[in-house]
């Protein structure tokens, strides 16, 4: 894996990623299993190409980072939802806290990350076999 060969895109969600699973490590007593997953997926996206070249995606990069980008992002914003719920009945309960904000900002940094990866490939889905 070489970092270096990756472009803005694909930096920021790779940071989004790391964020997310390490945040969803950190609060996995709040449920942060998703933001875990999709992080992972994430990382196979970005890295699959480096790891194996004759492994050919489903889709183009942009496409998949975009589905799994999205539901990230919402999921990270539901998630919001459920630490301002946590943090008003609970008080200030700062390691899982914190473990919920770093998932849901890399859930949040994923998903407009992969916004940017789709729109820089002209911005249509490609999924599947390519014609």
């Amino acid at each position: 894996m070489d970092f270096s060969k990756l472009n803005a895109n694909e930096k920021l969600a790779t940071y989004g990623a790391v964020a997310s699973i390490v945040g969803a490590v950190m609060s996995l007593a709040y449920g942060g299993s998703f933001g875990a997953l999709s992080g992972i997926l994430m990382l196979v996206i970005v890295f699959l190409p480096q790891i194996s070249p004759t492994t050919k995606l489903p889709g183009s990069k942009g496409s998949l980072m975009m589905i799994v980008g999205g539901v990230s992002a919402i999921g990270a914003l539901l998630a919001l939802l459920a630490l301002l719920t946590i943090l008003a009945v609970l008080g200030s309960v700062l390691v899982g806290g914190i473990g919920l904000i770093a998932s849901v900002a890399g859930g949040l940094l994923m998903g407009w990350a992969s916004w940017k990866e789709f729109q820089s490939e002209g911005g249509k889905f490609q999924i599947g076999n390519k014609p």
